[in-house]
């Protein structure tokens, strides 16, 4: 903007003078956050991490929990291809085929043996008292 003094007009600059004017900003602090993520980023790679094999009571447990694990996916894989094979598409995976016929066999197998006990007079009454809540 120009501005009348006594010796005539003068340039002023209002860059710096203005609230909402071009004044320049230096740049803001860095968050702890991002400089901790920055030197990470910037770390040497220095190979695989050690990873040590459990020994005694911990290598008990894990074999255990992985036993464990395997052996209730084994169950779910069974019950799920049995559900596969019961809607009556055709099924290609062959190993998946026999779990799932395996699978359904056995639960007709559970299905009528609870059935067959319901039948029996003596049977029926036990079950109605263990609903009721007493134990014979």
């Amino acid at each position: 903007g120009l501005q009348r003094t006594s010796k005539g007009l003068k340039l002023i600059d209002f860059s710096c003078k203005m609230a909402q004017g071009n004044g320049k900003l230096g740049k803001g602090a860095k968050s702890s956050g991002s400089q901790r993520r920055k030197a990470q980023k910037n770390q040497a790679y220095k190979g695989r991490r050690k990873v040590y094999n459990p020994k005694g009571k911990k290598a008990v447990q894990n074999r255990e929990e992985t036993q464990t694990s395997k052996a209730i996916n084994r169950r779910n894989e069974a019950i799920l291809s049995a559900k596969a094979i019961n809607c009556g598409t055709r099924f290609f995976l062959s190993d998946v085929k026999e779990v799932g016929k395996k699978e359904i066999n056995d639960q007709l197998k559970l299905r009528s043996k609870k059935e067959d006990r319901e039948k029996k007079l003596s049977d029926r009454l036990r079950g109605q008292l263990r609903k009721l809540g007493r134990e014979v």
